[in-house]
């Protein structure tokens, strides 16, 4: 009974030190400049079509910012250039997880979403894009036209018609 005074009062200065810092928003740590530094050389790397030497230049800026949206972008875009939209999907998606009003995200993920066959997901990004840019913008109209264009074709396995190859017969 002696300590139910102090224990209310702990928890009280408790809940209101808890409760003092929920409504702020959390500060940018100060951009690192060796990511900046890293950041250069992908770009440099990439208008030199350098795909593969771009893409280890951003992980490694990644590694130095892990909180820079741009580097997702970035990243996105060269793995859509390398032909794997699910990778570029995620990275889209975690520049989308830093910045839900990201237009550049949203139109690269419908655009991966598209590359990748998911029409569907990839009408659903364009409406949250559209709802983002509350008037019409290019971002959208390109991520449109891509559905309207439809889904890229795939040859399938069963489609080509390549020879079994022939195997020896054995006695």
């Amino acid at each position: 009974m002696r300590f139910t005074p102090a224990s209310i009062m702990l928890a009280a200065a408790l809940a209101l030190t808890a409760s003092s810092t929920l409504g702020k928003k959390a500060e940018a740590p100060a951009p690192n400049p060796k990511a900046a530094q890293w950041i250069a050389k992908g770009q440099q790397a990439l208008s030199a079509e350098n795909v593969a030497a771009a893409r280890d230049a951003y992980e490694t800026a990644l590694l130095l910012a892990p909180n820079d949206a741009d580097i997702y972008l970035a990243l996105g875009k060269i793995a859509r250039i390398q032909k794997m939209p699910g990778k570029a999907i995620r990275y889209y998606g975690r520049a989308l997880d830093l910045d839900p009003a990201n237009q550049t995200a949203l139109q690269g993920e419908g655009l991966a979403m598209m590359d990748k066959g998911a029409t569907e997901s990839a009408r659903e990004t364009l409406a949250k894009l559209r709802g983002v840019c509350k008037q019409s913008c290019a971002a959208a109209d390109t991520l449109a036209a891509a559905i309207a264009a439809g889904a890229p074709k795939v040859a399938s396995a069963e489609g080509s018609k390549v020879p079994a190859p022939k195997m020896p017969e054995q006695k």
